[in-house]
């Protein structure tokens, strides 16, 4: 079941037609551009697996939803599930490796993959605050293999922590550790007390907060009117500037792209086209047309309108995950861990905020491990108006990694 909490800051795009305010660009502070990341061509094919299980679980996460406004993490998800693949065996692990497009590679390629991108996502861009932690805790007294616990600590730079769950503090603890790595954005996660079935939790943490490169002037920030679904319309904050960003239209949709910092990470909000609603846009998004889209975004003097909106979600990634094709690992085949083990949950919490100064948002990926038996004007310019549904993501430029996606239903 997903729960989401959607906070009033409604997402206003402030509409003037001139020039952002010098002095808060960060392209007047000699900014040096990012340098790409280098990945080897093996590691390159992983990384459009990735964006291709990033969309594919997205579906199913939007699909699932029972209230507006998706915010998920797929590079959260997929870095818990890489721990986790560590300790999957048998045809769990094949099933595992067919999903996150892993067939072809050797357990140390995948490893090795998932440490260079963990590391040089965080080198990156001095201007973006950007930290990602991994943790094991498991329950005191139950056999963990050491094997587990060594190739997760060499690639995963994994915490491992034995933990007496039966304590009352327990559950505190551990949600204490995602809230340090998450700036206390992403407070609780673990319930209390915890389930005596349950032996592991495998957790990612990953924070980001960057500011525009051409941030917005608060004082063009003012009410106008988004369209929401049953030809309804409500008032809401919206920001704007006009200004050169990279942009693409075809029929299907309208993209622009917002660079933060040292252009290394950005947004990119897409807008359907035609008589296409939001669903029906992330439906047609697939890795393939990502990749059109960003292969042909060009700079154009955009007048932009963007809403200002604050969202924190709760989402339950169990039949996101089964409907994605990976079901053994909650029947079982994780004997690298221990044997009798299966997932019993696979959990996300996310926030995002996004105002005239940039963005910040944060998720935790939970794994929860039980036993087996027992699991359940001016130039000419673009209008690009985001005053109706819409898609956005948050990626970093090189490596084409996408760390965020989100659907905006409604501004509250």
């Amino acid at each position: 079941m997903k729960k989401f909490i959607n906070y009033t800051l409604a997402l206003s795009l402030i509409c003037i037609i001139g020039a952002c305010n010098a002095d808060n660009d960060l392209e007047t502070q000699d900014v040096p551009t990012a340098e790409p990341i280098e990945l080897t061509l093996r590691q390159h094919e992983k990384s459009s697996a990735d964006n291709h299980f990033a969309f594919r679980m997205f579906k199913e996460v939007s699909a699932s939803a029972t209230i507006p406004n998706t915010f998920f993490s797929p590079l959260s998800l997929n870095m818990a599930l890489g721990m986790l693949y560590n300790g999957a065996s048998g045809d769990t692990r094949i099933e595992m490796a067919e999903v996150l497009g892993l067939a072809d590679f050797t357990e140390t390629e995948v490893n090795e993959y998932y440490q260079k991108m963990s590391q040089a996502l965080l080198n990156i861009d001095p201007l973006t605050d950007i930290s990602m932690a991994n943790s094991i805790w498991y329950r005191s007294g139950h056999p963990v293999k050491q094997t587990f616990i060594d190739v997760n600590k060499k690639y995963f730079d994994a915490m491992v922590q034995a933990l007496d769950f039966n304590r009352l503090d327990a559950a505190d603890i551990i949600n204490q550790w995602c809230a340090d790595q998450t700036k206390d954005r992403i407070k609780e996660i673990i319930e209390s007390p915890i389930d005596p079935n349950v032996v592991m939790y495998l957790i990612n943490a990953l924070y980001f907060k960057s500011k525009w490169q051409y941030e917005f002037d608060k004082s063009n920030t003012k009410q106008d009117d988004f369209s929401l679904a049953g030809n309804r319309t409500k008032k809401v904050d919206m920001m704007e500037q006009t200004t050169t960003l990279p942009y693409y239209a075809d029929q299907k949709l309208q993209c622009v792209e917002m660079p933060f910092g040292n252009q290394a990470f950005s947004m990119v909000a897409i807008l359907p086209g035609g008589d296409m609603d939001l669903d029906g846009l992330i439906d047609y998004m697939d890795s393939e047309t990502w990749q059109n889209v960003v292969n042909n975004l060009r700079e154009q003097n955009i007048w932009l309108k963007l809403p200002r909106f604050k969202i924190e979600c709760e989402i339950d990634l169990n039949d996101p995950v089964k409907n994605a094709g990976m079901k053994r690992i909650f029947g079982g085949g994780l004997n690298n861990i221990s044997d009798g083990l299966a997932v019993s949950n696979i959990k996300q919490k996310t926030f995002v905020e996004v105002n005239e100064e940039g963005a910040e948002a944060a998720a935790v990926t939970v794994i929860e491990i039980s036993r087996e038996s027992l699991v359940t004007g001016t130039p000419q310019q673009t209008e690009f108006f985001a005053n109706r549904p819409f898609l956005y993501l948050i990626k970093e430029k090189s490596t084409g990694a996408i760390l965020f996606i989100g659907r905006m239903d409604e501004p509250l």
